[in-house]
């Protein structure tokens, strides 16, 4: 099914997100439930029993309580994200913003100092507590679907229109994604981890744009800000 059509189907749905610290959020293996509740905030709305299972993209995002990464996203209030959107639109193909439930942000786009000078960080982190399944966001095939270096256990996903989003440190990948495999908005990817190069448990979340070879592990393509593109707006409900 489309994208745009699952999208719709479940917006009478969405949650809002959720705020949680970047450590000591269990783990749960696969199999293993994750019957526990997050931790939400009030403004949040109420917490969905079905959001283990499907995608209800954040309707507000929230960095951290605590964050104090220098490349944090800009907010505004109560460390509500500006210019955040549940979908945006990149070269006509709809993306979740951030496919996680009730997650907040713990490091944003952009140059990065933890201490041992400025780096580039090439997506935006988010986490909950509990560590929360990780979904697709959007339509597309897999490229990869393994280990990769410092990302620890980390997918690929070729969306079309030389889009692609790369979902990072997870604990584990779920059994039906391998490369090749089909997947449709929503499709459970596995669970957030600290696999790779990572000192708490967060999905490293990225959105790129170019050309895919193979056997480079998606290097050379171009990293950008979720925040920087356009809401994706469905013309059917305009019209």
């Amino acid at each position: 099914m489309h994208a745009a059509r699952l999208f719709l189907l479940a917006a009478s749905g969405l949650l809002a997100a959720a705020c949680a610290s970047n450590s000591a959020a269990p783990i749960r293996g696969p199999g293993s439930g994750q019957q526990d509740q997050p931790i939400v905030r009030p403004e949040s709305g109420e917490i969905q029993a079905a959001n283990i299972k499907r995608l209800y993209p954040n309707k507000r995002l929230f960095v951290c309580r605590g964050t104090r990464v220098s490349n944090r996203p800009d907010t505004f209030g109560d460390n509500e994200v500006l210019n955040y959107s549940r979908l945006v639109v990149v070269n006509d193909v709809p993306l979740v913003t951030a496919p996680a439930n009730n997650a907040c942000v713990s490091s944003g786009f952009g140059m990065r100092d933890l201490g041992d000078g400025l780096r580039m960080h090439k997506g935006v982190d988010i986490t909950s507590s509990p560590a929360s399944r990780v979904f697709s966001g959007g339509a597309g095939r897999i490229l990869e679907a393994g280990m990769n270096g410092g990302y620890g256990l980390a997918v690929l996903i070729d969306h079309g229109n030389g889009v692609y989003t790369r979902y990072a440190h997870l604990n584990h990948i779920e059994d039906d994604i391998k490369p090749g495999a089909r997947v449709v908005y929503g499709h459970p990817i596995g669970l957030m981890g600290r696999s790779g190069h990572v000192t708490g448990i967060h999905l490293h979340y990225e959105i790129l744009t170019g050309t895919y070879r193979k056997g480079v592990f998606g290097r050379g393509l171009t990293a950008h800000n979720p925040f920087d593109f356009p809401e994706w707006i469905d013309q059917r409900l305009i019209q």
